[in-house]
């Protein structure tokens, strides 16, 4: 059997650039047992199955990286509301994931989806990691480079740790030692990192690196899922006040760009959290499952 699947570059409104995404519009016939394959097969950063809806329901999507099974993902759920808008011209959607149900919202630009916006489960923040020199020799830097605001776990679906840097100099000289980082995994609840510096060199606002080595990513050029408590880290720390523009992947040659926004009501509290972007169709094809495909290539011999 045969499976169609679409190649996007997902956060940046250029071709080769932003981050990479696989995505199966329709893997109902699939057998799951063999999605991580795949996705070790593709070796990007993600890789998503879609379930279409049926009956009304929701469409289901999963997510997978070359290593593991996501709960949920930010740039794989928008690449892939990308992927149905191209085909449906809906203006919003639900996808059901294994955390839960995620709303999306998509605007249009000439008939061609633009911009668009997932909503992210609210904050949850974990511990502040108080041994800043402990981080910093991981990070391969001098203690005087970790920035004054606290070093915090939050999640919005994925618990990360984020890590404020003095400057974006800086945050290009970051290289992990991944055996510290390892020794560092039992004072922790997460071995994934953000590290960011408030930038607007570039027309952002804020530069980040998001590293994930011991899960098989060493760093990753557009996080959805952690751009989003970073925006609750930015907002709750009184860094930089909504909305604001968060860029990505520019020390890996892959610069993203995503926009960040939060509901705050009168209490203070955050409402919703919301991570949005532009994507590039970049290629599309068949992936091959079982015998019976190869009489599909010519013979170059006379």
């Amino acid at each position: 059997m045969s499976f169609q699947y679409y190649l996007l570059d997902v956060f940046t409104s250029k071709p080769l650039s932003g981050n990479q995404l696989a995505v199966f519009p329709d893997a109902s016939d699939i057998d799951p047992a063999l999605f991580q394959s795949i996705a070790k097969e593709f070796n990007l950063s993600e890789t998503v199955f879609l379930f279409p809806s049926k009956s009304g329901e929701n469409p289901a999507m999963r997510i997978f990286t070359p290593g593991r099974e996501l709960p949920t993902a930010g740039h794989p759920t928008i690449g892939t509301a990308y992927v149905l808008a191209m085909k449906t011209g809906q203006k919003s959607l639900v996808f059901k994931q294994k955390i839960g149900d995620i709303p999306v919202s998509i605007t249009y630009k000439d008939g061609e989806p633009d911009l668009i916006t997932m909503n992210q489960p609210l904050p949850v923040y974990g511990r502040v990691f108080e041994d800043k020199a402990a981080i910093a020799d991981m990070l391969s830097l001098p203690v005087e480079d970790i920035g004054n605001t606290p070093i915090q776990e939050i999640s919005c679906g994925n618990n990360i740790l984020f890590i404020p840097i003095r400057d974006v100099a800086t945050l290009n000289k970051i290289k992990i030692k991944t055996d510290l980082l390892e020794a560092l995994s039992g004072q922790v609840d997460t071995t994934q990192l953000y590290c960011f510096s408030v930038n607007r060199v570039l027309g952002g606002d804020v530069q980040g690196r998001m590293f994930g080595p011991l899960i098989g990513i060493y760093e990753d050029p557009a996080t959805g899922s952690a751009n989003g408590p970073l925006a609750c880290y930015l907002a709750k720390h009184r860094i930089l006040e909504m909305p604001v523009l968060s860029l990505q992947g520019y020390e890996m040659g892959r610069p993203s760009q995503l926009h960040l926004d939060l509901t705050i009501n009168a209490e203070n509290k955050i409402t919703e959290v919301k991570v949005g972007g532009k994507c590039q169709l970049v290629g599309k094809g068949e992936l091959f499952l079982g015998p019976g495909h190869q009489h599909g290539l010519e013979s170059t011999n006379g």
